[in-house]
């Protein structure tokens, strides 16, 4: 099992821009500088390279805005396959995400290797 304490992420719609001076879909500067932040949690132990996994997504709100809980999935499963801690994403098996209060990071994520065989 692997836990990260992250900051929080950017939403798929803030994290990739289209135009400007660059030419197609690209990071935004948002999102490149939560990539810088949240890298400097990683260490060299969580570079596992995890096939199959069951991903755990804890989010604190920021504010008290709605939010859509599923647009913060993919920023987090890509940093997990940037920094080499699972194959790819397509290996996940589960995913659980949620909101909670009082977490000691605004992003609790916990990676472990898939359960195989269970009921759906």
């Amino acid at each position: 099992m692997i836990k990260l304490e992250l900051p929080f992420p950017p939403s798929v719609n803030s994290a990739y821009a289209n135009g400007g001076n660059k030419r197609g879909r690209h990071k935004t500067a948002q999102y490149i500088d939560w990539i810088r932040l949240a890298s400097t949690k990683v260490k060299e132990g969580h570079r596992q390279g995890m096939g199959p996994y069951s991903l755990q997504i804890c989010l604190e709100r920021p504010d008290r805005r709605a939010r859509d809980l599923g647009n913060y999935e993919k920023a987090l499963s890509d940093f997990l396959v940037m920094h080499g801690i699972v194959k790819d994403d397509s290996y996940c098996r589960r995913l659980t995400m949620y909101w909670a209060e009082n977490l000691p990071a605004p992003c609790i994520v916990i990676i472990q290797p898939a359960e195989e065989g269970l009921a759906a």
